[in-house]
């Protein structure tokens, strides 16, 4: 029985900016999303006829209503295949935090079947049956460092950081991108990111120069209806990282770290409020 153990590793936004609504319903965005080590375990074993995904986390959804089943059934509908797939799911990213995991468990599935299946697809094919799937999939396709805009399916490859260490903070609360983009004023936000700066301080890999400048347009308004977001991104503060900001549309807050000494002791700081998951890990860039 053939078998692939993948990584699916989750993201941070250094910047993140919306800059108008679209026809489709979507959001026109920009931002810079970059890998980090924390990831969930996707194994996937060619057996049966059809598709069976198990997942012993309860907050991920079962089978047709998840990302990962969702994948696995665009591509082998895409390249007519008669196989039948087994997807076990080891869930470590938090679900619904605005760090990714649900789409990077869909690109990591497209990537391990397409290797397993021998489909011929290029990157090109990929991108857009990633993009059919999720905003966030066609980046975790390529991983690392990138800019992407439009929906978020336009994705610009970028140098990556040097290995910085980040503290990852998830409070016990929901929110969901539809609240979070429908709350948003575009006329009220007072700081918008500086995306070109954080572009030239990745290509000079000056991660003490992209802390300066991460910026997250949702941040306000996440703090204003969650005043636990700000709570920790207070208590991180404190500690004098390089940087703070919320990813995605949160609730998730990350901080990049001097060294992995400075991480740890922050992350001591935040793990002492209740309520709150938190994670010490760094960037990555795996080589596809």
């Amino acid at each position: 029985m053939k078998q692939l153990r993948l990584n699916a590793y989750a993201k941070i936004n250094l910047t993140l900016d919306v800059l108008g609504d679209r026809p489709d319903g979507y959001h026109d965005i920009e931002t810079v999303l970059h890998t980090v080590e924390l990831h969930d375990t996707i194994i996937l074993k060619e057996n049966g006829d059809g598709i069976t995904l198990r997942c012993a986390s309860p907050a991920v959804p079962a089978e047709t209503q998840n990302i990962v089943h969702r994948a696995a059934h665009l591509l082998r509908e895409a390249f007519q295949i008669p196989r039948g797939i087994e997807i076990e799911l080891t869930k470590r990213i938090p679900v619904a935090s605005g760090l990714g995991g649900g789409s990077s468990d869909a690109a990591v599935t497209l990537l391990g079947l397409a290797q397993m299946w021998k489909l011929r697809v290029d990157n090109r094919q990929l991108m857009e049956l990633g993009g059919k799937i999720g905003s966030d999939v066609p980046f975790f396709l390529i991983g690392g460092a990138a800019l992407a805009l439009g929906r978020g399916e336009r994705v610009r490859m970028l140098r990556p950081l040097p290995t910085t260490w980040v503290v990852i903070a998830r409070p016990t609360i929901e929110i969901t991108s539809e609240w979070a983009y429908k709350a948003l004023d575009h006329g009220a936000v007072r700081r918008r990111p500086d995306t070109p700066g954080v572009v030239r301080a990745l290509e000079s890999e000056d991660a003490r120069g992209v802390g300066h400048l991460l910026c997250n347009v949702f941040e306000e308004i996440v703090i204003a209806h969650h005043p636990i977001v700000g709570t920790i991104r207070e208590r991180m503060v404190g500690h004098r990282p390089l940087g703070v900001a919320l990813s995605g549309t949160g609730p998730a807050v990350f901080a990049m770290a001097a060294n992995e000494a400075a991480a740890t002791e922050m992350a001591r700081g935040v793990e002492q409020m209740s309520g709150v998951e938190v994670f010490v890990t760094r960037t990555f860039a795996e080589e596809r």
